[in-house]
């Protein structure tokens, strides 16, 4: 989790490397759950972490140099 997360996203995308944050919106939140009566506040936990939380590219098949790169992308928002 990050409170960078924008920053980060738009500086990896930058240096050609993939990263989304694929859960932004809570599921208390989300238009199918709506029926339920949740509304903005309701878990304020659940809603803190899905405004922070950032995906980085991970596989078995990323080589040493695609972690390099990753981790220098990262480093790039704190310089």
């Amino acid at each position: 989790m990050t409170d960078y997360r924008e920053t980060i996203l738009a500086n990896l995308n930058s240096r050609g490397i993939p990263s989304v944050s694929y859960y932004t919106v809570p599921l208390n939140l989300q238009p199918v759950f709506s029926q339920l009566g949740y509304k903005q506040g309701d878990f304020p936990v659940t809603e803190k972490i899905a405004s922070r939380c950032q995906n980085l590219p991970m596989s078995p098949y990323l080589s040493s140099s695609d972690k390099d790169r990753v981790i220098e992308g990262l480093r790039g928002n704190f310089k």
